[in-house]
């Protein structure tokens, strides 16, 4: 089982968490694992340290991210997302991002379509994540099932999107 990261921190292992209080945890972990600290420590002191210092950062980077933080919780309780391996999805899902790809091909040349397209599909991800939220709202969740599909698609939205920020760049 992996690292639980929210017991790293002292946080409660659930989707809504204060990306202020989880920095404010890092930096005052890391002022006290910090592998400069046990320079002239034992072997066993520095060895220590640096895994502590490792997962301190693998911690803030998994939490401070909803997707990694969403498939995280899901891990933690037992569940995987499959991503690698699990091709189905659902049909409504699979119909909208292929609208968007098509809109964004025809918009690649029109900023304002790629402008009006990103805002749809942020509206999306932020509808996606508040779902997520109350879905996993605690430790006790039950719905992880849904849980898992909604990693899944935010996990497509977040590939989507910076293929589309991409394009906008160009374009610009």
């Amino acid at each position: 089982m992996a690292r639980n990261y929210f017991d790293l921190f002292e946080l409660p292992a659930q989707f809504d968490i204060d990306p202020k209080e989880l920095a404010a945890r890092h930096r005052e972990r890391i002022r006290v694992w910090h592998p400069d600290r046990f320079a002239q420590g034992t072997s066993e002191e520095r060895r220590r340290a640096v895994a502590m210092s490792a997962d301190l950062n693998d911690g803030l980077k998994v939490l401070r991210d909803p997707v990694s933080r969403a498939r995280h919780l899901l891990s933690l309780r037992g569940i995987s997302t499959d991503e690698e391996t699990d091709t189905n999805m659902d049909g409504a899902f699979l119909m909208e991002q292929m609208v968007w790809r098509e809109r964004l091909e025809e918009g690649a040349a029109r900023p304002e379509e790629l402008t009006a397209l990103a805002a749809e599909v942020a509206e999306s991800r932020d509808a996606k994540e508040s779902e997520l939220a109350r879905v996993l709202g605690d430790e006790r969740a039950t719905d992880l099932g849904r849980a898992r599909v909604l990693v899944r698609e935010l996990q497509f939205l977040e590939r989507f999107t910076r293929e589309l920020d991409c394009a906008t760049a160009e374009a610009l």
